[in-house]
């Protein structure tokens, strides 16, 4: 019948995490407050009766996507191009060690920039995978008879960088959102005939819906 919203959820905490180094394409699991967070998470947003699960194939977004499929029943499809973006060869390093090793690269990622020569992906190449994957979700899910509320597990980069480019904008030229804190989630809701034909209803969430709002 109709896309009610489409959820983005970051999965829940891992030891690169907490240590504040970037995994990207490293496939790392969820540790025990991953775990708990990703638990916990799932039961608000079974709330919202989804009727879909996607899910990133790297492990702790599977992991993060297996407690709401258990909350729901519903079957967990896998999509590779929902994969965290790539940061190459600062993959397990923080900050101040890329800071050191690549000053001047390190300068340009940090004022917003597409770094180069360190084999990291861009933004636009980044959002752009997500949003084919979303648009073809999005295209099997208005074929039903249902009203759908699809949910996307994925990662930090890749969501953001999914989001601004599903809203219109260029993700290597507009970088206005932030990585969502772990196991936070994000609404996109359907705006028909408008432009975009996305609009973002909530972001960084940890809660299904405040006291005003039934869905």
């Amino acid at each position: 019948m109709s896309i009610l919203r489409l959820v983005f959820w970051r999965h829940g905490q891992t030891e690169q995490n907490r240590l504040r180094r970037i995994q990207g394409s490293a496939d790392i699991p969820l540790n025990d407050t991953g775990l708990g967070e990703a638990r916990a998470a799932a039961k608000e947003l079974a709330r919202m009766k989804p009727t879909r699960i996607y899910s990133s194939h790297l492990g702790r977004a599977v992991q993060t996507a297996q407690f709401l499929s258990d909350e729901t029943g519903l079957e967990i499809k896998i999509d590779e191009r929902l994969r965290e973006r790539a940061y190459g060869l600062w993959e397990g390093m923080t900050s101040d060690e890329i800071k050191a090793s690549h000053a001047e690269q390190w300068q340009v990622w940090r004022s917003g920039g597409e770094p180069t020569g360190v084999e990291v992906e861009t933004r636009k190449a980044t959002g752009e995978r997500v949003v084919e994957a979303v648009l073809e979700a999005v295209g099997d899910a208005e074929k039903t008879e249902v009203d759908e509320t699809i949910v996307f597990v994925a990662h930090g980069g890749s969501i953001s960088n999914g989001i601004i480019s599903l809203l219109g904008l260029n993700p290597s030229e507009w970088v206005g959102l932030q990585g969502m804190d772990n196991c936070r989630w994000a609404i996109v809701e359907p705006r028909p005939g408008a432009n975009p034909p996305w609009r973002l209803r909530s972001y960084n969430r940890r809660t299904v819906v405040p006291p005003s709002i039934v869905y």
